[in-house]
């Protein structure tokens, strides 16, 4: 396929707000694909080169690709005028590219993309320029549009998974009957270009039987809610429980031989300085983004255990040896870094809890019992001699008073509360049933738990808030049946000075010049500045209440549900939007509240 085909394809998806009609388009686009070529395609259409998990990026700013467009334009102030006007340097390139197609297929574009993305070292910033003003000197105007979107990471079509999910099954079956097996197998092989080819190039069969890989990022077990001590024990009796850490969720991978890297970069002038390298070790986030580099004291903790291969369900959470305390997750997340990461390490200290084994030696453990998996994970920890791998207390409750007390001791520890987990268990990857079940200590708030939004916009700020430059945000939760973000509550409490400090450069970094085709809000209630859905924010509330002003979970009546008087707690969770709170996990919770 020509990557114009592509950008054809592209522009008819951007076009689209019916997740059918997407869906249909989509799997005509796979079914028009060569067998050589899935991969990259797909890749691409996540604005990528290479999966999420590989931590390869473009590292390409918008002020980079300003000073390509500059030298087709020849004036710098066209550049910038258009971008101001658009807000959209797709838009920009598309407008002042006037060259015409050299017919580049999708594989010929995909190698010169990596090739930018693999740049590194002295001096690659202009060669990053020097390369894409040169992909840019063969396409067209489409063709550069996309390009160029791709490369600054703003993509823009819409696509979500599930709706990637769809059109693979409409691709091979016509319809949306096998989307649960390809979801299964997307789900312990995270891989959206690998299961693409396989199913394609062998039907849809050949990933039925596909189990966790080490290396490959599984999706979470999630879990579901309950109001009190006495709704667990009565929906599971006898069970296992664990303590809740505010941490980041890190799935851990081991591999003494090593991971083996495919892609291979091209060293030309000097410019590429190793960004693939062997590993034996692997983190990934709850959103399946690498986290390997942030946590090399983790990496060398697990090297050290004597097993073959292992993968390891966690959390990792700063901790005080001096107090003996945990620190809050904003702290935690502050390993979160490109550089300085060895300073890091030394200001926060971390400890993997480790609560659960999907891997070992070659085996998947996923499909064995939660009893089994927890015993040979408490083994294997033993090994440890660093102190940082840690086995999460995991006893088994046997009456509800004893799991009243447990639940308290652990809040008197500072921690947030439990996971249950029901006995005789297998591990599901990406599913939410009452086999796990979560309870949050809760003081002000009627609410079982805190809510998961997502930013959709800002209100500019007045009074003393004008000098941040915002006063309040959007906020959103996620419908999973129409794919949409749907307003829940605008929040301006809970944020201080430190706060609006750090969250301003974000909001400037994804703000956009119109409403996404995917958000639904009223229309005064129309932020001042619209922003992509992606970071997301955990808030309290007093209450959830029924709304005729927000559109999240809407009855037939036309009432949606709102946050009463919301509370910032984490702004930027470490979750993708879609793991966000969903319409139908908010009507649970309010339900819960009744009682």
């Amino acid at each position: 396929m020509k990557f114009l085909e592509l950008s054809i394809y592209f522009s008819k998806l951007e076009l689209i707000s019916s997740r059918n009609e997407m869906t249909i388009i989509l799997a005509d686009l796979l079914k028009s694909l060569g067998k050589d070529e899935i991969k990259e395609a797909m890749y691409l259409m996540q604005g990528r080169v290479v999966p999420r998990f590989i931590p390869i990026e473009f590292n390409f700013a918008g002020k980079l690709m300003q000073k390509v467009l500059k030298g087709f334009a020849g004036d710098e102030k066209i550049v910038s005028d258009l971008f101001e006007k658009t807000g959209d340097l797709g838009l920009v390139a598309e407008q002042i590219i006037k060259t015409k197609t050299k017919n580049l297929s999708v594989k010929e574009v995909h190698v010169l993309l990596n090739e930018v993305a693999l740049l590194g070292g002295k001096g690659s910033v202009e060669e990053k320029i020097k390369r894409v003003a040169e992909l840019f000197s063969k396409l067209d105007k489409t063709e550069a549009k996309f390009a160029a979107r791709i490369l600054v990471g703003n993509l823009r079509l819409g696509l979500s998974d599930k709706t990637v999910l769809d059109a693979i099954s409409w691709a091979v079956a016509g319809d949306k009957s096998q989307r649960e097996l390809i979801e299964r197998a997307y789900s312990v092989r995270s891989d959206i270009g690998l299961i693409t080819e396989e199913i394609l190039k062998k039907g849809v069969g050949s990933v039925k039987d596909f189990n966790v890989e080490v290396g490959l990022p599984v999706a979470s077990k999630l879990v579901e809610r309950e109001k009190n001590v006495k709704s667990i024990f009565e929906r599971l009796g006898e069970h296992i429980i664990q303590p809740k850490y505010d941490g980041m969720r890190a799935q851990i991978h081991f591999l003494r031989k090593g991971f083996e890297i495919s892609l291979k970069a091209k060293e030309q002038n000097g410019f590429f300085d190793g960004q693939i390298e062997k590993q034996t070790v692997r983190i990934f986030s709850r959103n399946m983004e690498s986290l390997t580099d942030m946590f090399p004291d983790v990496a060398d903790a697990v090297a050290a255990i004597n097993v073959d291969s292992l993968v390891i369900d966690s959390e990792v959470i700063g901790y005080d040896e001096n107090t003996d305390t945990f620190f809050p997750f904003q702290e935690t997340s502050t390993r979160r870094r490109k550089y300085g990461v060895k300073e890091k390490v030394e200001e926060i200290p971390i400890k993997v809890m480790a609560f659960d084994l999907l891997y070992l030696n070659g085996k998947d453990m996923t499909l064995e019992k939660i009893e089994k998996r927890l015993s040979l994970l408490e083994k294997i920890l033993k090994q440890d001699k660093t102190g940082k791998l840690n086995f999460s207390d995991s006893p088994v409750v046997k009456t509800e008073k004893e799991l009243a007390e447990r639940f308290a001791k652990y809040i008197d520890l500072g921690l947030e509360g439990i996971i249950s987990k029901k006995h005789g268990t297998i591990y599901e990857p990406g599913t939410r049933n009452f086999d796990w079940i979560k309870l949050k200590f809760t003081t002000k708030s009627h609410i079982a738990d805190t809510i998961d939004t997502v930013v959709l916009g800002y209100y500019f700020g007045r009074g003393t808030r004008a000098k941040f430059g915002f006063g309040a945000l959007l906020l959103g939760i996620y419908n999973r049946k129409t794919d949409e973000f749907e307003s829940v509550a605008k929040l301006g409490t809970g944020i201080k000075d430190e706060d609006f400090l750090k969250i301003r450069p974000v909001l400037e970094k994804i703000k956009i010049s119109a409403k996404p085709k995917n958000v639904k809000v009223v229309k005064f209630l129309e932020p001042d500045e619209w922003v992509e859905p992606k970071v997301v924010v955990e808030v309290d509330a007093d209450e959830i209440t029924k709304s005729k002003n927000h559109m999240a979970a809407m009855d037939k009546e036309g009432r949606g549900l709102s946050l009463r008087f919301p509370r910032m707690k984490v702004f930027g969770r470490d979750k993708e939007v879609r793991q966000a709170t969903t319409a139908e996990e908010l009507k649970k919770l309010f339900q819960l509240q009744k009682k």
